[in-house]
């Protein structure tokens, strides 16, 4: 009797190698999407200290193994919420750059990664601590370049003063606008975060108008 092989052709291997490469990385990406929800909840609730591992792994539903092969510690998680941000920030650059000033610009992108979140001020506080001033701290290559071509196109508009170049201006205003949140976050008096934000913005566009 002859037998017959299934022949596998290399093709057929590489597409199912390829599938189940995806389907890791949408398990992956579902597990810590998990794991930072239910941080985020707890932090709001309860605030970054009394938050912990324990509480983090229970509520999104995974061991302790597997919330360090994501993050070494929770404060990790503060920085993946900057780098989110971040991200969005370059996701809105097309969008960003059609606006009719530097100005609104600006405040699009604080309406998108400051305002419409829901954190705290001591939340807040620890996440820019734990950023950097300057964003520096989170793994994103010169942080201040994503609002650069943002204020080159300001300058050619006459909106904003040339005689500092773009980036040293784009490096001024997201420390100005961190720090803002980062004083307030440290804060105990009855500032709230919109009138801090106000007041740093005002600052800021005094500093980088046209002389």
């Amino acid at each position: 009797m002859t037998k017959v092989h299934n022949i596998v052709r290399p093709r057929t291997r590489r597409v199912a190698s390829a599938r189940a490469a995806r389907g890791g990385a949408r398990r992956s990406e579902r597990t810590r999407a998990a794991i930072r929800d239910a941080a985020n909840t707890l932090f709001l609730e309860h605030g970054v200290d009394k938050t912990t591992v324990d509480a983090i792994c229970a509520g999104a539903g995974v061991s302790k193994g597997t919330f360090y092969l994501y993050f070494h510690r929770k404060e990790d998680l503060l920085l993946e919420y900057g780098l989110r941000r971040l991200r969005r920030i370059r996701e809105m650059l097309p969008a960003l750059i059609a606006r009719p000033t530097f100005r609104d610009a600006l405040n699009e992108i604080l309406d998108e990664v400051v305002r419409g979140k829901r954190w705290g001020r001591e939340v807040t506080g620890r996440a820019v601590l734990e950023m950097g001033t300057s964003a520096e701290r989170i793994p994103i290559d010169a942080p201040h370049k994503l609002i650069q071509p943002l204020i080159e196109l300001a300058q050619a508009r006459g909106e904003v003063r040339r005689d500092i170049p773009s980036d040293a201006l784009a490096h001024f205003v997201l420390r100005s606008i961190l720090g803002a949140l980062r004083d307030w976050g440290l804060g105990a008096d009855a500032l709230d975060r919109e009138t801090a934000l106000s007041y740093a913005l005002t600052l800021v566009f005094d500093a980088i108008a046209t002389r």
